[in-house]
């Protein structure tokens, strides 16, 4: 399958215009870069140990009655989800909270910057 056409971003163009934001999807829809970016992120939350401890939460959530629906899971997930800060020790989260290892972001990161190389056309 042929490679589409990179989506060209210049200095006239702020990150807030939908239009763009729409071609750039699109284009890492289309190239399979938004699986990738996926991927990326899991492998290194799963190396974190973080997968695992997001499953052992849930876990307890509903064995504990605490949750009885997805949607109550979700939010409490979702209130619970930090990233890490620089100084913090990387590892299983001591404060309660589902910290994001800063690894794990700056991975995810790296992957976004590859996948955005391969759809975008910068201009000066």
């Amino acid at each position: 399958m042929a490679n589409p056409p990179k989506v060209a971003v210049n200095g006239n163009t702020t990150p807030a215009n939908p239009s763009l934001q729409d071609d750039i999807t699109l284009a890492l829809l289309q190239n399979g870069g938004i699986a990738r970016i996926q991927a990326a992120l899991r492998q290194r939350l799963d190396e974190a140990g973080w997968s695992e401890y997001l499953r052992n939460y849930v876990t307890g959530l509903f064995r504990s009655g605490e949750c009885t629906t997805y949607f109550e899971a979700m939010e409490k997930v979702k209130a619970q989800v930090k990233l890490q800060g620089r100084d913090d020790e990387e590892g299983a989260p001591a404060t309660g909270g589902l910290v994001i290892p800063v690894s794990a972001a700056e991975g995810a990161v790296g992957a976004v910057t590859r996948e955005l190389r391969e759809v975008c056309e910068m201009k000066k």
